[in-house]
């Protein structure tokens, strides 16, 4: 019995160890939610800032002047970014690329708490006078990404703003990708007999309807152009 008494004494000291009173405070869970929302901020910021800078030293060959006159246009830039294995999109290489531009221009940013690369992100189509001034108030104030975005938003409205990309003009950069494909990986017919019946009608189905859009893309362009 008192064997038994003694193992109930150790279960209810576990459960007792586990309720909420022994957890830690709400400070302590506060300051936790701080570092890690910290570590994220800087492990998104970090990468970018890496891939910019790798762009930035070997397609660019570390040319600010470069950047600016060409920017995504580049011709090696845009064959990167047309690669079929790259991992991210076009935006996405170049919003890396122009993020770390900021950063050199802005060295003192390696010492802001507060800044992430969702903050950088929001100010990336101002000028540079309102990237610094923006910036500096978002560290100053605290201010989450939300933040400066929505006033980042205000002054793109008051100066004109850069009209929001073509629901067009993201289908052919998407088609894009699909050119640099090499045409033996369509042609390969050895690789195509393995393909199962249902994928073979998939796969026609979505040609044709690819061709249609095609077909109308073409005959729409051509408009335009004039003779």
């Amino acid at each position: 019995m008192a064997a038994r008494n003694d193992v109930g004494s150790k279960r209810r000291a576990i459960v007792a160890r586990s309720r909420p009173s022994a957890l830690a405070n709400d400070d302590s869970i506060e300051r936790t939610v701080a570092e890690i929302r910290h570590l994220t901020r800087k492990a998104a910021l970090d990468l970018a800032l890496e891939i910019g800078e790798i762009v930035f030293r070997r397609i660019f060959d570390g040319d600010m002047k470069s950047v600016r006159k060409h920017g995504p246009k580049h011709a090696s830039f845009r064959q990167l970014a047309l690669h079929p294995e790259l991992p991210m999109s076009a935006t996405g290489l170049w919003r890396s690329v122009t993020m770390f531009e900021l950063w050199l221009r802005l060295p003192q940013l390696k010492n802001c708490k507060h800044i992430s690369a969702n903050h950088i992100h929001a100010v990336l189509a101002l000028p540079p006078r309102d990237q610094e001034r923006l910036l500096k108030r978002a560290e100053r104030q605290k201010w989450r990404a939300s933040e400066l975005w929505a006033q980042a938003a205000a002054r793109r409205k008051g100066a004109g703003g850069r009209p929001p990309k073509l629901e067009i003009v993201k289908a052919l950069d998407q088609l894009r990708r699909v050119a640099v494909v090499p045409l033996s990986t369509f042609s390969d017919r050895s690789v195509i007999r393995r393909m199962g019946e249902e994928e073979v009608e998939v796969a026609l189905v979505t040609l044709d309807e690819i061709e249609q859009r095609l077909a109308a893309l073409r005959a729409a362009l051509r408009e335009a152009a004039g003779p």
